[in-house]
């Protein structure tokens, strides 16, 4: 997905991405790897009371980071991740009922910190 300056006229130009969000769009697409993003939704309750999830994905590109250990936050925070990826300003994803799936391995979302060029999605290893 690119844009061009203008493209679809007046109104859009408040909202188009920035150009170092553009930028980082077409180096993902040319040296990123494919993640998918699941998203999750609670349809109901099992028969022990336990909600039940159906789940919607979607894949994007991203720079994609594994095995990071303890790393900081920006609120002072100290948590372990297992993954890191950078992925587009407009990447649907959120910390509450997402996961990142890299080459067959689910992550939970436990932190994300977004900037003008990116948005950087801080997971840790789901286990089976």
């Amino acid at each position: 997905m690119s844009f061009m300056y203008r493209q679809f006229g007046e109104g859009f130009d408040a909202q188009m991405p920035g150009p170092e969000a553009l930028r980082f769009e077409e180096l993902a697409q040319l040296r990123g790897v494919n993640v998918v993003l699941v998203q999750q939704t609670v349809t109901g309750q099992n028969d022990y009371g336990h909600p039940v999830y159906s789940e919607s994905s979607l894949t994007v590109k991203a720079m994609v980071r594994l095995s990071l250990g303890e790393l900081r936050l920006p609120p002072g925070e100290v948590k372990r991740a297992d993954l890191e990826a950078l992925l587009p300003v407009w990447a649907p994803v959120d910390e509450a009922l997402y996961e990142v799936e890299v080459d067959g391995i689910r992550y939970h979302v436990t932190g994300m910190e977004a900037t003008t060029a990116y948005r950087k999605v801080i997971g840790e290893r789901v286990v089976p």
